[in-house]
């Protein structure tokens, strides 16, 4: 039987309390504060009868969000895995989970970015260097990669028709990439890398994301005025292998994001990044 380890409070202390499966989950999610940050880990958990049991009995919006993220799913493809990493600890603040760092300095000047780990299939928001929001994603599948590399948003639908399969319906879509159509929008999480070069998002995380980002601003069909929030893309996802997340069970940093990795992403990027930050101040600001 799963035994789920809560923080809860008893007389102004935190304390560990077990909880087994057949429990309702009314309790399951306890607010902490960010510091002193709890050291969460992680196991492997088989999708049988009595796990399916007890995610059915889960009614807590954050944690069904949590095990979303942890699991790279949306709420269709949760008990379709054979295995489920479940952490010990369930906290409603999900950058508790982050695998991003909180904030990265050399971001401090840059109003709004995005980035999307290729890796381990998690995307990151950052305002001015401190982590705003983080989720789950799903990038190309091997033969139709995501390409990687700095982009920057573009225009954006409610919803759009796949040109590729007109039974596909992508909601809160925002263009990437106008020439090879890459975009993100809200579909389908299965727990891997499986899109057409597209990046697959939660619905929630697809709405935040569609108000959130800024889009272009044109001068013509072909002249781009101002250009909208960058967007960077970056690692390579290990086909074949082990999911990088089922790792958390045996080592709870194993697919953490570290600031140098960041650093090294930006900083060959950061001035044509904030060349186009003023060019679009000056535009909309003046």
């Amino acid at each position: 039987m799963i035994i789920a380890l809560l923080m809860i409070k008893c007389n102004g202390k935190p304390h560990p309390t077990a909880i087994s499966m057949n429990q309702t989950s009314e309790g399951l999610v306890s607010t902490l504060n960010r510091e002193p940050k709890v050291l969460i880990k992680y196991h492997l958990v088989p999708v049988n009868k009595e796990t399916i049991i007890w995610l059915s009995s889960i009614t807590s919006d954050d944690s069904l969000r949590l095990l979303f993220a942890i699991n790279r799913v949306d709420k269709r493809h949760l008990l379709r895995q054979d295995t489920l990493v479940f952490p010990d600890t369930f906290v409603s603040d999900l950058k508790m989970y982050s695998p991003f760092p909180d904030s990265i300095p050399l971001l401090k000047r840059v109003n709004k970015i995005i980035f999307y780990s290729y890796s381990i299939q998690a995307f990151a928001v950052y305002k001015n260097g401190v982590l705003l929001r983080w989720g789950p994603v799903s990038m190309g599948k091997q033969s139709t990669p995501t390409p990687t590399g700095l982009l920057f948003a573009n225009w954006k639908s409610e919803r759009t028709v796949s040109t590729i399969d007109p039974e596909w319906i992508m909601d809160w879509y925002f263009n990437l990439d106008n020439l090879q159509g890459v975009s993100m929008h809200e579909f389908d999480l299965p727990g891997y890398p499986a899109s057409h070069a597209c990046i697959r998002l939660l619905e929630k995380d697809a709405f935040w994301l569609f108000n959130w980002t800024d889009q272009w601003k044109l001068l013509s069909t072909i002249e781009i005025e101002a250009y909208g929030t960058p967007v960077i893309i970056f690692g390579k996802y290990p086909f074949g292998q082990r999911k990088p997340w089922f790792l958390l069970a045996k080592n709870n940093k194993a697919i953490t994001v570290t600031p140098e990795t960041i650093k090294s992403e930006v900083q060959k990027n950061i001035p044509l990044i904030l060349e186009r930050q003023a060019k679009r101040d000056s535009i909309y600001f003046q």
